[in-house]
């Protein structure tokens, strides 16, 4: 069917039908926005529902580039309107800061590998209020306090994945009961109990006092050697709580990305599939 058909058929079909082929490959919205300015209005939304900016080739920087220009044409109104998941992977701060002033109305945010203090410190006194957040909580520990997660950004938090060291996080255990929503949780180590009876102690007050807890993600970063030896199966038998579940952690950008677009690289998904089967 040509586009001069199309016109013809009745307004509100023919922006279901640009609005579901948009919906179904993301991609093809990217072409469809340049078929005619109305097709550019429906589409749009879906292109910037979920957008990924990260640094790591010349596709990457376009991508980061065009969001930037875009943020000078187009009202603040527009990004906090329809932008909902947000992926920020080592691009500058600057940039970071630029980009999460106008990307007021997140649901999920993602600041990978590292987040900067100022981005922290941004976020935290913003208006965002994300159900899903997946950063690190170094910067909101000054002065070796634990981060305080009765602030307003954790609120409505129901999945939260925190790449700290296991050392951070262990001491940070009891303040996890701040989060009144929290169903999934996601840490990060390499060898969890070589801190004994302390990291022990440590997840089972998160399991204890996160009342509304249904998957804790342990993200196992071992050594090739260690995964050969079945350290993972060792690590995860030794934890009894049918809510944790022990999975390899690979560090790349594609496993975050990939999450985005992809359900079966889901992390919570897997983690869910995984939990039911018991």
């Amino acid at each position: 069917m040509s586009f001069t058909s199309m016109s013809a058929l009745p307004f509100e079909l023919e922006q279901d039908i640009f609005k579901n082929a948009a919906n179904s490959d993301r991609r093809s919205a990217l072409s469809l926005a340049l078929v005619a300015r109305r097709v550019q209005f429906w589409v749009e939304p879906v292109i910037y529902n979920c957008v990924a900016l990260q640094y790591g080739g010349s596709e990457s920087a376009r991508v980061l580039e065009g969001f930037i220009s875009a943020t000078k044409t187009k009202p603040a109104s527009f990004f906090a309107r329809y932008v909902k998941t947000l992926l920020l992977s080592d691009i500058p701060t600057c940039f970071m800061m630029e980009i999460l002033a106008v990307c007021t109305g997140l649901t999920d945010l993602r600041v990978w590998p590292h987040t900067p203090s100022a981005v922290t410190q941004f976020v935290v006194a913003s208006s965002i209020r994300p159900t899903h957040l997946y950063f690190s909580a170094e910067h909101l520990a000054a002065h070796g306090r634990a981060p305080n997660f009765s602030l307003p950004l954790f609120q409505e938090l129901t999945h939260l994945e925190l790449h700290d060291t296991w050392g951070q996080l262990m001491a940070w255990a009891p303040n996890f009961a701040m989060l009144p929503q929290l169903t999934h949780l996601a840490l990060a180590f390499g060898f969890p109990f070589s801190c004994g009876s302390i990291a022990s102690y440590g997840l089972s007050t998160i399991l204890v006092n996160c009342s509304k807890l249904k998957v804790c993600v342990l993200r196992c970063m071992l050594s090739e050697d260690e995964l050969r030896f079945g350290q993972d199966t060792a690590i995860a038998n030794s934890i009894v709580d049918p809510r944790v579940v022990v999975v390899g952690w690979r560090r790349s950008q594609a496993r975050w990305a990939g999450g985005l677009w992809n359900e079966k690289a889901n992390l919570w998904n897997q983690a869910k599939a995984i939990v039911a089967a018991r």
